[in-house]
């Protein structure tokens, strides 16, 4: 007859003895969901894994740690998310976390803009600089006005010089709607850097042709100022 071993309740004590096995430090997770509440146009619960949001946010991060509150841990006392994030907004954030971020190149544009926007608001640094890393790839596709309207809005310096050299570059002036998107103070600054470059343009050509510098007169003409100012105010020409 054959014997079991004797050696493996020894062993199993042995084990016991040295203690439990340690628990990696990063990659041995505690399981927890938590629950949100999203207050826009229709209010919607969430319930997303902690380590995520913990994982991603800073501001979920100073949130979720706090033991002493019990929001977030079920339906009947969901933790709100603040009121400027919509639920378009944390859609398009999730989706990005769970799916879109191991395929960056099937995220749209108008979705890297909303990921811009929703990642400056909750504090996810990595998914705010790969927003604007490929915003700033994609650069050729982003409208002028836009890029300057993101960059003041959710801090992206490096994004307005281009963008101002693109309106007094260009040989169209702003349109209305272009000038409504912006304050007051940028749209008299656009119209007086293009009237500069136009003027030294002109003077530069002038002095290639002719030797010197082109001085524009005091006083314009007076007919070519009405016809200027009839078409730009769309004004009548007053009745003779």
């Amino acid at each position: 007859m054959v014997t079991a071993p004797t050696t493996a309740p020894a062993q199993t004590a042995s084990r016991q003895s040295q203690g439990a096995c340690q628990k990696h430090p990063v990659f041995y997770m505690q399981e927890g969901m938590v629950v949100l509440k999203v207050c826009s146009r229709y209010e919607s619960l969430y319930k997303i894994h902690k380590y995520l949001l913990e994982h991603h946010s800073e501001y979920f991060r100073q949130i979720i740690t706090d033991s002493s509150s019990i929001l977030g841990q079920s339906d009947e006392s969901p933790l709100p998310l603040p009121e400027n994030v919509t639920q378009g907004d944390f859609d398009c954030l999730l989706d990005f976390l769970y799916n879109g971020i191991y395929d960056p190149t099937a995220v749209s544009l108008t979705s890297w803009t909303t990921l811009l926007a929703v990642s400056t608001r909750l504090q996810c640094t990595k998914v705010r600089q790969y927003a604007i890393r490929e915003l700033t790839a994609r650069r050729g596709t982003l409208p002028t006005i836009d890029a300057i309207v993101l960059a003041r809005a959710y801090d992206v310096p490096a994004w307005l010089g281009p963008a101002y050299a693109e309106l007094v570059r260009r040989l169209a002036p702003l349109s209305d709607e272009e000038a409504e998107r912006l304050d007051a103070r940028t749209v008299a600054q656009v119209a007086r850097a293009r009237e500069m470059l136009r003027e030294e343009e002109y003077a530069l050509f002038q002095q290639r042709r002719y030797g010197s510098k082109y001085v524009f007169p005091e006083r314009p003409d007076e007919q070519l100022v009405a016809r200027t100012v009839n078409e730009v105010f769309h004004l009548q020409s007053p009745s003779t």
